[in-house]
């Protein structure tokens, strides 16, 4: 059956009214954690996906993975960690690294807010973005000398 143009518009504006009406149901959190996790990962295929890989895996034995670092239970360090950089040796699930992650001076604290959301929300156990906020209190709190 082929229905008249008048019934298939009017029944796309239906549906996107409907659209319309889901989406103005999400909360406020919700809709800003997605929109974090969006821009955050941009953010992490530009400045982070060269050396820990497109899916957080790491690179062999020179850069660590983020998929299962004890790391992602402590978003202060990651913010740390993403704006100076870390030349400590670490070890992620029981592999020792310590080539030197440099420093990412450039980033604002909004972008490292959306970077450590993606991380935290794509390979960790959050569901809500980091807000700026918090990202502004832990750079300060391990800002170094």
């Amino acid at each position: 059956m082929i229905l008249p143009q008048s019934t298939l518009a009017g029944t796309a504006r239906v549906l996107a009214f409907l659209m319309l009406g889901l989406a103005s149901c999400r909360s406020s959190e919700e809709l800003k954690s997605e929109q974090y996790f969006v821009t955050g990962q941009q953010l992490y295929m530009t400045h982070c996906a060269n050396c820990h890989q497109m899916e957080g895996n790491g690179m062999s034995n020179l850069y660590p993975p983020i998929v299962g670092s004890q790391i992602l239970s402590d978003k202060a360090l990651i913010a740390c960690i993403v704006q100076y950089g870390m030349s400590d040796t670490i070890v992620v699930n029981g592999k020792k690294f310590s080539r030197p992650m440099p420093p990412n001076p450039k980033l604002t604290e909004i972008e490292i807010a959306e970077i450590v959301s993606f991380v935290s929300m794509k390979w960790g156990k959050d569901s809500l973005y980091t807000p700026i906020e918090f990202v502004h209190k832990a750079l300060a709190d391990c800002k170094p000398d």
